[in-house]
C-alpha cells in the first residue's frame, strides 16, 4: 500500500548484525595497536534496504548508496519514512550504540565506554568500512545524526581535517586523531545530507528556556537511582510534552502515527547512563563546529519552523559551508522525517542527481 506521506509503498529492511571494533577516539595515540583499552567495540544492528527500482542498463551514473544516521532517543525506525520515499536507492540504517538493537560501546575487554560525539563519529567510520561504502556513496544524518555525520566527515574527508584549523577545539570534542591522507581511514563521500541540522547553541537566545527545562530533566534523571531514573526518563508525561512541543502536523492519522512512534521507540535506549551520555553529546555540539572543514557537497534540509534551530542560525550555517545548498521545507519543524518525508526525499534525490 502506498503511504500518503511518502508517495511510495513501505519497504522492509533486512537486519544485519555487524561486528565493529575501532580505535578509541580518546586515545592519546601512545597506546599500542594491541592494547584493548585503546579500542571500542559493539555489534551494530543495521537494516539493509536493497534498491527497488533498477537503474537504466545504459546509465553511466554510479549506483549511489545511502547510509542514514538517526537522531537522539531514536533508532532506525525514525528513518523508515525517508527510506520509503527513496525506493531507487540501496540504503543502510543502523541503530546507534546504546539505542534500539545495538548494545552500548565497550572498551576493549572491559566495561562500557563513554558515548561521546567522537565515539559516535568513529563508529560511523567503522560502519562505512564494514559495509564497504566508498566515494560514490552519500552520508545522511537527522538531528543529532546531523552532528555525528558532520563530525565524521570533517575528520575523515581528506581535505577537511578539523585539527588542521583548530587543534584545541578538535581535542576538546574527543574526535579521533587525524588519519594520514590516503590511508584506509581517509574517506571521501560523494556528498553529505543534513536533515533538520543542528545549527544553534540551544543554550542561547530564544532557544534557552526550552533547552534549560530539558537539561534540568536529564540532570535530575542523572541524580536518581537507576530504578527511579527509568521512571522519569520513560514517563508518559515526558512523551506528551515532546509531542505537544514538536508535532506540527495537523492530519489526525499523521499525528497518531508520530505519537505511536514516540510511544514505541522513544524509550528504546539500553540504560539511563548511556542515554545521559548521548544527551550531553547531542546538546553540547552543533554542525557549525565542523562546517569550515566540510569540503564536500552538502545539502541542508531544515524545517521552516524547526524548534531546535533558528532561521538565522540556519542561514549562518549555510554561509559557513564551502559547497552547500539548502532546501527549506515549509509547514514542518524538527520532525520533518515524520511530517514531510516525501518532500525530504525529493530534496535528497535532486541533490544526488546534481552530483552526477
Amino acid at each position: 500500500m502506498i503511504r500518503t506521506w511518502t508517495e511510495h509503498p513501505a519497504r522492509t529492511g533486512i537486519r544485519r548484525d555487524v561486528s565493529l571494533d575501532f580505535a578509541c577516539p580518546e586515545s592519546d595515540g601512545q597506546a599500542s595497536e594491541d592494547d584493548g583499552a585503546a579500542r571500542l567495540s559493539t555489534a551494530a544492528a543495521v537494516w539493509h534496504y536493497p534498491a527497488q527500482v533498477s537503474a537504466p542498463a545504459d546509465s553511466a551514473r554510479p549506483a549511489r548508496r545511502l547510509l542514514l544516521i538517526h537522531g537522539f532517543r531514536g533508532d532506525h525506525h525514525g528513518m523508515a519514512l525517508i527510506v520509503d520515499a527513496l525506493p531507487e536507492f540501496e540504503i543502510f540504517v543502523p541503530d546507534l550504540p546504546g539505542f534500539g538493537a545495538t548494545p552500548p560501546l565497550r572498551r576493549g575487554a572491559g566495561g562500557l565506554a563513554e558515548h561521546t560525539l567522537g565515539a559516535y563519529a568513529a563508529c560511523v567510520e567503522a560502519l562505512a568500512q564494514a559495509l564497504d561504502l566508498g566515494p560514490t556513496d552519500v552520508l545522511v544524518g537527522h538531528s543529532f545524526g546531523s552532528i555525528i555525520v558532520a563530525a565524521h566527515a570533517a575528520q575523515t574527508h581528506p581535505a577537511g581535517h578539523a585539527a588542521q584549523t583548530n587543534p584545541a577545539a578538535h581535542a576538546a570534542q574527543n574526535l579521533p586523531a587525524d588519519p594520514a591522507p590516503g590511508s584506509s581511514q581517509s574517506r571521501r563521500w560523494a556528498g553529505l545530507v543534513l536533515f533538520a541540522p543542528i545549527s544553534n547553541d540551544i543554550f542561547t537566545g530564544t532557544l534557552l528556556p526550552g533547552a534549560a527545562a530539558v537539561d534540568l530533566y536529564y540532570r535530575a534523571s542523572g541524580r536518581l537511582p537507576a530504578r527511579w531514573a527509568q521512571v522519569l526518563l520513560r514517563s508518559p508525561a515526558a512523551q506528551a510534552v515532546t509531542n505537544a512541543s514538536m508535532i506540527l502536523a495537523r492530519a489526525p492519522e499523521q499525528v497518531a502515527y508520530i505519537k505511536d512512534q514516540h510511544r514505541r521507540y522513544f524509550s528504546g535506549y539500553s540504560d539511563p547512563n548511556t542515554l545521559l551520555q548521548a544527551y550531553r553529546a547531542s546538546s553540547r555540539h552543533t554542525v557549525t563546529e565542523f562546517a569550515p572543514s566540510l569540503d564536500l557537497p552538502v545539502l541542508l534540509v531544515p524545517g521552516a519552523q524547526d524548534q531546535l534551530s533558528t532561521p538565522a542560525g540556519q542561514r549562518r550555517l549555510r554561509r559557513m559551508l564551502p559547497q552547500a545548498s539548502s532546501e527549506v521545507l515549509r509547514g514542518t519543524g524538527h520532525l520533518l522525517h515524520y511530517e514531510k518525508p516525501a518532500q525530504a526525499g525529493r530534496a535528497l534525490r535532486r541533490f544526488v542527481a546534481a552530483l552526477d
